[in-house]
Formats: structure tokens, sequence, C-alpha cells
């Protein structure tokens, strides 16, 4: 019989849902599964075998194809036995992955593989559909929010932080093509779950984000 919960958070790009979905996992001796991280190790495959986002048979080929785990309380992806943490995040996978993402078979396989990670409950898992596709039976949902400004400022510090050279209208622009992406795309599009609880984070530091969260899962556990 299950004895951990199964905590599933959704949210657009740059919401705060890996850094708040960390520190409630690390609060309460869960896993975190960062399903986004997931679809950027495929996308690093992609890229690294030159393959194009338009070659829809070979990335469905390679997502099937890899296996994908998390290590250190999820602080590190592990692709196939190899950290591949760092390199997942620059400019060039946050283009590839948004095209990667929409594909319905690849997002089937990533679905099987987050299921497998998170079979057991004692997670908390992050990404744009875990509250409605991949764990749509999770005991606790949440659905992160910030504006595209706040996001962008966010992610422009981030890369700014690994030194990589980029502007803040340009990480702007990014999240609303990945927003619309996100939104519009037929299979899996992100939405609010009917029983998520909403958090908007942006005018909120991480421990009060944290704060309310761990608060909910209390009121509902």
């Amino acid at each position: 019989m299950r004895k951990s919960l199964t905590i599933a958070m959704d949210g657009p790009a740059g919401s705060g849902k890996s850094t708040v979905a960390r520190q409630i996992a690390e609060k309460m001796g869960y896993l975190f599964l960062n399903s986004g991280a997931m679809y950027r190790a495929v996308a690093l495959l992609a890229v690294s075998a030159n393959v194009t986002c338009t070659d829809v048979e070979k990335l469905i080929e390679l997502a099937h194809g890899c296996r994908i785990d998390f290590a250190d309380n999820g602080k590190i992806t592990l692709l196939n036995g190899e950290d591949v943490t760092d390199q997942i995040h620059t400019p060039e996978i946050d283009i590839a992955v948004a095209e990667i993402a929409r594909i319905p078979e690849v997002r089937k396989a990533m679905v099987k593989q987050q299921r497998r990670i998170g079979k057991d409950g004692g997670i908390v898992v992050e990404g744009r559909d875990v509250t409605t596709v991949v764990f749509p039976d999770a005991e606790v949902k949440f659905y992160l929010d910030a504006s595209v400004q706040e996001r962008a400022k966010r992610r422009f510090l981030e890369l700014q932080a690994k030194k990589i050279t980029c502007t803040i209208e340009q990480i702007e622009l990014e999240i609303r093509t990945r927003d619309e992406k996100d939104l519009s795309r037929a299979h899996s599009p992100l939405r609010t779950a009917d029983d998520a609880i909403v958090v908007d984070t942006t005018d909120k530091t991480l421990n009060q984000v944290v704060e309310i969260i761990i608060k909910q899962i209390e009121a509902q556990s």
C-alpha cells in the first residue's frame, strides 16, 4: 500500500516550479522529479546527433531508446547513466525542446518513464502536464504562475550566472513563444487542472512560496 504522497506541480516556463519543487522534496524527504529535464535530455540527444526538430521519426526513436533517471534527490539528471545536468540548460536546448515536446509519441515515451520513476509515490514532480496527464490521481496538485516579465528576469539572471550571453528581451520573446506553443499544442497542452491550487509567484520570495505550498500539503494530506 502506498505510504507516500505524489505531489504534482504544473505551470509555464520560469514560474519557479523546479526550484520550488526541489525545495519541497528536500523538506519532505521525497524525490524531485523534473519532467522538463527529461524532454531537455531528449533535445540534447537530438542536438548532439544533428537530428532536426522536423525529423519526427528519428526523434521518437531517440525518446523510446533512452533511459532517464535522477540522482542526488533530483539535482542530477542522468541520460543513459551520464550526468547531463548542465548540458540540458542552454539557449540551444531551450529552443529545441519546445518543438520536440509537442510530438505526441515523444510525450508518451516520457510519460512512461515518469510513471516508472514515480510508481511508488514519495515524489514531487513538476512540468507542464503532470497534474492533468502524467499523474492525474496525484493526492496534491499545484499550478504555479508568474508574469512574463518576472519569468524572463529569472531566466536571464540564471543564464548570466552561467556566463551565457543573452539579452532579457531575447529571453522574454523565447518565453512568450514557448507559452504559446505549450498552450496550443494538440497533445497534452498546458492547462490548470480543475483540482489544482493556483499560486502566483510573481511578487513572492522562494521561502514564501514554499511556505504556502507546505501548508496546503499539510491541510490536504
